[in-house]
């Protein structure tokens, strides 16, 4: 079979797992459960979404509607894409803690509510470390809380990335006979996994002030080339939350509200720039968390206020992530 490597549908901002928004979490370990070790499940739903309607002339001659009428046909293209991912995060000191998540994608692409094709598999490892610089609840009984950590860590290429989808049924016909192999396409886009190792650096920051508090993280991550001389362009997400502490009998809720900042210049394939790629949104989001003993769950929604994405992508509709932690 061949593959031929897809030139559009290239919507960078859902193509590789993001990380800043969807797996670091915005409390920073200044919650209920402080400095204790969990495992959980994150569900991330990421929508693209685009609508056009096109306008055409149909003449008729019915009694009520003789002469030319003015008809319109409205066409939609989406890109949905579902991660699953399972992570644990472990305290080897004070100070020092791992994390390390692991996802499966079930990624789909749809015309006018009509699925297309469907790409789905285990998706990269993420390893992380990060360390505590500063930490003021350690030796302040204030009021005031502050704490502020760095890190780094490595994205390995455990995932599948070179999945096809059939794009026409065969190569071609003779009289009644439809005889050829299928034509196939590869999008790396869709894809569960990158093919490639990846860098990421973070920091993260918090201040807090009794129960309210302003938490952000800014990470930045360095991609390589894969396989498939395909290199997704390095990546720069910041986010910031305003959050407060809630105390209800054995129940502490957490609900924030904040802004998701997203950047990247255009991939590259065999080291030309990949168009339909790159750019750069900003989403306002919301949620919260319900802690009881030792569990936690939490959800967030992201809307897009503002993006603007290079050449013909699908622009961000909305997204949402759903989270369950257990602590020990």
């Amino acid at each position: 079979m061949k593959k031929y490597l897809s030139l559009f549908f290239g919507a960078w901002l859902c193509s590789a797992p993001a990380f800043a928004c969807d797996l670091c979490s915005i409390y920073l370990n200044l919650e209920p459960n402080d400095l204790k070790n969990s495992i959980g499940m994150n569900y991330r739903y990421r929508a693209f979404k685009y609508q056009s309607i096109n306008s055409f002339s149909s003449s008729t001659n019915l009694k009520h509607a003789t002469g030319e009428n003015i008809l319109s046909q409205s066409s939609t293209q989406e890109e949905l894409f579902n991660s699953y991912d399972l992570w644990a995060n472990y305290f080897l000191h004070e100070k020092w803690q791992l994390n390390a998540t692991l996802t499966f994608a079930d990624n789909y692409y749809l015309e006018d509510d009509s699925s297309l094709y469907n790409i789905a598999g285990p998706g990269d490892l993420t390893v992380l470390s990060k360390y505590m610089f500063y930490n003021t609840k350690v030796t302040d009984s204030s009021d005031w809380a502050i704490r502020i950590l760095g890190g780094a860590g490595v994205q390995i290429p455990i995932g599948q990335f070179n999945k096809t989808y059939v794009v026409a049924p065969s190569s071609s016909s003779k009289g009644n006979v439809v005889f050829g192999t299928p034509y196939e396409e590869l999008d790396p886009h869709m894809q569960a996994g990158t093919g490639s190792w990846d860098l990421i650096f973070l920091m993260e920051a918090q201040v807090r002030y009794k129960k309210v508090g302003l938490a952000s993280n800014v990470s930045y991550q360095v991609n390589s080339e894969n396989s498939n001389q395909f290199r997704f362009a390095n990546r720069f997400n910041v986010n910031s939350n305003a959050f407060v502490l809630l105390k209800l009998k054995q129940f502490t809720f957490a609900p924030n509200i904040g802004l998701s900042y997203e950047f990247s210049e255009r991939d590259r394939f065999q080291g030309d720039r990949f168009y339909n790629s790159g750019g750069e949104a900003l989403f306002l989001n919301g949620g919260g968390k319900t802690y009881y003993r030792n569990f936690a769950l939490g959800a967030t929604y992201f809307n897009p206020i503002r993006q603007s994405l290079n050449d013909r992508q699908l622009p961000n509709d909305y997204r949402y992530t759903i989270d369950l932690t257990y602590y020990f």
